[in-house]
């Protein structure tokens, strides 16, 4: 019998060339998309899982409070290293505490080889101990033990060394520390939140920046001074909600309590707290205001997940739908079979295996256009997205794709042909019964839904992108380049700046601590007097540090008071400038009521408030305005701003090239325009949305080809009908109308279920930009035409090929 169904089976393939072509094909698109978005999800899933101890690491992350109510106000990743110690003390299930100092852009120099890295740090001896990292090179225990050593990444060996061995020689950064390469670790996985290109001894920043009360690396107190990663790998037996509950009894106990302006006593329990969190949730789960790379979003996992599957089933219901509209042509088959004794679990499981014979060349030609479609989609995503069928996890999921494909399309239709009853076969019965075709309407409306669901939330997230690009951000975004300053360029700064700025193509030059797109992470704190009242840090109000010519070189408007200038010497040690979002939060309503009012910041500087800019987004458009206080200070600079005038940039960047070799030679201009780093900021989403329309596309034509097999079924049905409307008078329009409408009705009721879910996600997903665009009813309308189009466009080849037959021959037709 075995014999009997795969010979049954393939004959009826062969025979309905057309409708197997169009199972085979939807099926293999489906489970391409399937399993291209299954290597998506698994990468997305595999970060940080490389660890030894990865379900034992934790990062701590600082948490302040909005105190009056508790809620998280905003949540950063990095912490005062001194509290390092104190934990180590209060919490034994602590094994090893490591610090990590981002030190960001450097210059690292050997020989005649001088490049900018990005990916340097200093870190503690024992981060071998937390952490996997595999030395080549070296001894883990005592490579970081001693100042000024070094550990650099195997690509880093090579890229300075080539094929010399690493080990002992000396690598030079911003031409003023020296390191010995005390070992040569293998590459950080591109599946890490974090990658280490040069891990320099933490205890080298005791040498470089002293220790004192004062010292943010080794004495300071203060919680607010955030600038090291802390990584913790606790015990196998730790309870970790049991450490998160007397993390507020701890801080009450190490900090001192304030009183805020209302004379009320705050608890360090009550503004600031500690999180821990796994190592390997950071990915996808994190949203510190300062993270050290760019994360992926678990929401964007579970999306595109959701939209595998779904695409699946618009395939699986392709097959569904035809085998059961062809159920007639089969009729005959499974009554003379039941009449000869057949039981109706052999007719079952006959159609079934029909139904997997067909998922398996489906799944052939699906690892097919994987394997050609691969290597686009990896560079698209940006990652290695490797089909590895060694894998057994990734062979496993294959095999489930196949199963589930093949139960989904198959269980229905085998059901569905074998409760056929013999004398109703007989009797011609079986064309009378409904339910069939109500479900494959039902089938057909859920196909189109989901369609719509996808071209509204392509809508929705290009005009989300569209708003990003385009939306005032307070500043002028074009033809301003930048590019990182180093120690000598600020050292010749008052020799660099008239040289640059010579050029008549270049208009302004500054330089800062940061730049807008960065992020907004310290908050040293702040005292101002407004209309004789005193108020000591009533709110949390970032620092901007800059030099002259910053609100002038980035176009941003001061709208009361005046901008910094070198005609006032003493704005370079007692000017402020507050943003309107910063007046405010003082409660006034006139930027002019500000200026003039006496401030002092943390660290000891006093002055007054000179002017007020208007707002401005210096981080991205998922974060709110906050108040900002900007005063002149080239401590920790490292950007260097120039604004070009409009035209080809090539010169100016020349002439800026040649002053940078004049006062720092060797030095790699390596530049940026803002509105690149504007473009970066919404990478993510920007690729996402790419993903979501192909992915969309697709589903769209899967669909569609259903839509396409079930039209040309139901114009075969209605041979005879078409041919007595012809002798009757009927136009060819009207013909194609009357087989259209039916279609048309579905997709119209499509769009009225799609539409409320669509409104809930995608109003759900703006939620997480600060400022957005609204959702607009002409991308639903838009929507309802564009699948109206796309079905009637499907049908309509069709209808209009039966509408023109002979009618002759539609007679002649049985």
């Amino acid at each position: 019998m075995l014999k009997n169904y795969l010979k049954i089976a393939i004959r009826t393939i062969l025979k309905q060339k057309s409708y197997s072509l169009i199972n085979i094909a939807g099926l293999a698109l489906g489970m391409m998309v399937c399993i291209l978005i299954l290597l998506y999800v698994q990468y997305e899933l595999s970060f940080d899982r490389h660890h030894v101890h990865k379900d034992r690491i934790y990062r701590i992350e600082r948490i302040h409070l909005q105190w009056s109510d508790g809620s998280v106000a905003l949540r950063r990743a990095t912490l005062a290293p001194s509290f390092i110690p104190l934990l180590e003390d209060d919490f034994p299930q602590i094994e090893h505490a490591v610090r990590i100092f981002d030190a960001g852009e450097g210059m690292v120099s050997y020989e005649h080889r001088r490049f900018v890295e990005n990916h340097i740090f200093f870190a503690e001896h024992d981060i071998f101990e937390v952490f996997t990292i595999p030395l080549i090179q070296g001894d883990p225990e005592r490579a970081l033990e001693s100042p000024n050593n070094m550990v650099i990444s195997q690509s880093m060996a090579e890229k300075y060394f080539g094929q010399d061995d690493a080990v002992g020689k000396q690598l030079l950064v911003d031409d003023r520390l020296l390191f010995n390469v005390t070992g040569v670790m293998e590459d950080t996985p591109q599946n890490s939140h974090i990658h280490f290109d040069f891990l320099a001894s933490y205890i080298t920043l005791k040498g470089f920046y002293g220790e004192g009360e004062n010292d943010y690396f080794w004495g300071s107190t203060n919680f607010s001074d955030n600038v090291v990663l802390v990584y913790a790998r606790l015990s196998e037996s730790t309870d970790i909600d049991d450490i998160t509950a007397r993390i507020p009894e701890f801080l009450d106990r190490r900090l001192q309590s304030w009183q805020n302006d209302q004379g009320i006593t705050v608890l360090p329990s009550q503004s600031d707290g500690l999180g821990f969190r796994k190592v390997p949730d950071i990915h996808l789960h994190s949203r510190t205001t300062n993270e050290v790379e760019p994360n992926s979003d678990i929401r964007y996992v579970r999306l595109f997940a959701i939209i595998a599957l779904f695409i699946l089933l618009i395939a699986c219901i392709n097959f569904m739908n035809l085998s059961t509209a062809r159920a007639i042509k089969r009729a005959r088959e499974v009554g003379l079979r039941k009449v000869v004794g057949a039981y109706r679990r052999m007719l079952v499981f006959q159609f079934l295996g029909e139904s997997f014979l067909i998922a398996l060349c489906a799944m052939v030609l699906a690892l097919v256009l994987v394997m050609l479609v691969l290597p686009f989609f990896s560079a698209f995503c940006g990652h290695d997205l490797g089909l590895r069928l060694a894998d057994p996890l990734q062979v496993l999921r294959i095999v489930v794709v196949f199963l589930f494909t093949g139960l989904a399309a198959g269980l229905y239709p085998a059901f569905y042909l074998s409760v056929f009853q013999p004398s109703a076969i007989l009797r011609g019965e079986i064309t009378r019964g409904i339910r069939g075709a109500v479900f494959r309407k039902g089938l057909v409306v859920f196909q189109f839904a989901i369609s719509v669901v996808l071209i509204i939330g392509v809508g929705v997230v290009y005009g989300q992108m569209d708003f990003l690009r385009n939306t005032d951000l307070g500043y002028q975004r074009e033809n301003i380049l930048m590019f990182p300053a180093d120690a000598v360029l600020k050292q010749n700064w008052r020799s660099v700046k008239p040289a640059l700025a010579r050029h008549p193509g270049i208009l302004s030059v500054t330089m800062s601590k940061r730049a807008p797109t960065g992020g907004l992470h310290d908050a040293p704190g702040f005292a101002i007097e407004i209309n004789g009242e005193a108020l000591n840090n009533p709110f949390h109000m970032p620092h901007n540090r800059v030099e002259h010519d910053f609100f002038r070189t980035y176009g941003m408007q001061i709208v009361a008071g005046r901008d910094f200038s070198v005609a006032h010497p003493t704005d370079s040690t007692k000017a402020f400038i507050l943003n309107q979002m910063a007046v405010r939060s003082l409660g006034l309503e006139n930027p002019d009521d500000v200026v003039g009012e006496p401030v002092e910041v943390s660290g000891g500087r006093k002055g007054r408030v000179i002017g007020v800019v208007r707002d401005f987004h210096y981080e991205s458009l998922r974060r709110q305005i906050v108040p900002i206080i900007t005063y002149i200070s080239l401590r920790g600079a490292n950007t260097i701003a120039v604004r070009l005038a409009p035209g080809n940039p090539k010169e100016k960047i020349d002439h800026i090239q040649s002053v940078i070799d004049q006062y720092h030679p060797g030095f790699p201009l390596n530049y940026t325009f803002l509105d690149e780093r504007i473009d970066a900021l919404y990478r993510n989403e920007a690729r996402m949305m790419e993903m979501f329309g192909y992915f969309s596309m697709l589903a769209i034509f899967i669909a569609c080809l259903g839509l396409f097999g079930l039209a040309s079924f139901t114009a075969e049905r209605k041979t005879k009908e078409i041919g007595i409307r012809k002798v009757l008078g009927a136009s060819v329009p009207g013909i194609t109308l009357v087989l259209s409408k039916e279609f048309t009705k579905w997709v119209v009721l499509a769009n009225l279920i799609a539409w409320p879910v669509a409104f809930y996600a995608m109003n759900q997903w703006l939620q997480g930009f600060a400022y957005r665009d609204e959702l607009n009813i002409w991308t639903f309308v838009l929507s309802a035409i564009l699948s109206l189009l796309i079905a009637l466009l499907t049908v309509s080849y069709q209808s209009v090929r039966a509408a023109l037959a002979n009618p002759v021959d539609a007679l002649k037709y049985e």
